[in-house]
């Protein structure tokens, strides 16, 4: 039975981001479409008659920088298996929207957009190597919600060098203006593929940076948004019903070059590689996975947790019993609540202690 999330990997951009490591190019237009011919027949081969997708997020590269026909050539043979209910969002840039973009997103059942912010100090976006504005991103807000899209979600970035506490606390108050319900905030992660990697740009203070995470934490829900996973906030019920798929220990399609999913508990990537996916089609390759830790590694950063009787389902393991020296260990950070197992605030914190810890259990 197919999966009901489906990802879709655009992976074209107009520009290269210099903290960027995903798989990412700049296109020509012959390109764009010999790529669409590639991935078309990809969503083809995986429909079937009865298939319904519950989510599908399209995410990148950036692709709101594919034009009108392009994008619905991508998402045309999908449209017929979106219900009502679907949850279907789209990643987009604040230069790369207009009116006419969006209505035609409306046309094909988009409900959600995803907003590559980062921050609305312009000193910041520049050194991001971004090229919209502040005001760029006003109008963008208010266009989608013209258009009739209220599910809204904005991505910041914290310490990030050069960038103070000041900064930071002005990027979420300006969030906090725009009236939106989802905020995923991450900190700048120097990534050795990056532009900024390659550079040997310097990471901020580890102090600075967890005083940011805890400031920004306390605010959002002093705000009102639920912190429903580490780096994820939201108000009015809005949570990324995608990406809680991911979080959840539940299978999804992945397709384009570039792209994982899973499925039956195995993990597959196609080969990040343009020429090669355009020539030979998808090629997925599949990689070991300890679905267990897996399992428990993604719940862990929710506040949901991981919910024991399902795992025993799955996987046939008292995870309760084998947690128990961990519990002890991690008392106040860890806990069994509701019939599941969950980090707290300060838990999510220590998360990567406290996963190394769960390994050696399933190893």
């Amino acid at each position: 039975m197919t999966p009901a999330s489906w990802y879709i990997h655009v992976p074209f951009c107009a520009s290269v981001c210099p903290y960027c490591d995903f798989f990412r190019t700049v296109p020509s237009v012959a390109r764009i479409e010999q790529w669409l011919d590639v991935v078309g027949a990809e969503i083809r081969s995986r429909l079937e008659p009865d298939t319904k997708i519950d989510t599908l997020y399209i995410g990148g590269g950036t692709p709101s920088m594919l034009s009108d026909s392009q994008f619905f050539r991508l998402v045309k043979d999908l449209l017929p298996h979106l219900h009502a209910q679907s949850e279907v969002t789209v990643e987009c840039n604040p230069e790369s929207l207009s009116a006419q973009k969006l209505a035609m997103y409306r046309q094909c059942k988009v409900n959600r957009i995803s907003l590559g912010v980062q921050s609305f100090n312009a000193q910041t976006i520049e050194k991001l190597g971004r090229h919209h504005t502040p005001a760029l991103i006003e109008q963008a807000v208010a266009a989608i919600k013209e258009a009739g899209i209220d599910n809204i979600s904005i991505d910041l970035m914290f310490a990030v060098p050069g960038q103070s506490m000041a900064d930071v606390q002005a990027d979420l108050a300006h969030f906090f203006r725009l009236d939106i319900a989802h905020l995923s905030i991450y900190s700048l992660i120097l990534e050795e593929g990056s532009v900024f990697g390659r550079q040997g740009l310097q990471a901020v203070d580890e102090d600075l940076e967890a005083d940011e995470y805890e400031w920004i934490v306390q605010t959002m829900k002093a705000h009102g948004y639920c912190h429903y996973e580490i780096s994820s906030f939201a108000r009015d019920g809005k949570l990324s019903r995608h990406n809680l798929a991911y979080w959840l220990d539940q299978d999804f399609v992945g397709i384009g070059c570039g792209a994982s999913g899973r499925e039956n508990r195995r993990r597959y990537t196609n080969a990040p590689d343009l020429l090669e996916y355009i020539e030979k089609g998808p090629r997925p390759e599949y990689e070991p996975v300890n679905a267990p830790f897996e399992a428990v590694m993604m719940g862990l950063r929710t506040c949901f947790g991981v919910d024991l009787a399902s795992f025993f389902e799955k996987y046939g393991l008292r995870l309760e019993e084998m947690a128990a020296p961990l519990l002890a260990k991690y008392d106040g950070d860890l806990m069994v609540e509701h019939g599941a197992l969950k980090t707290t605030e300060s838990g999510m914190e220590k998360l990567n202690s406290i996963l190394v810890d769960f390994l050696s259990l399933f190893e």
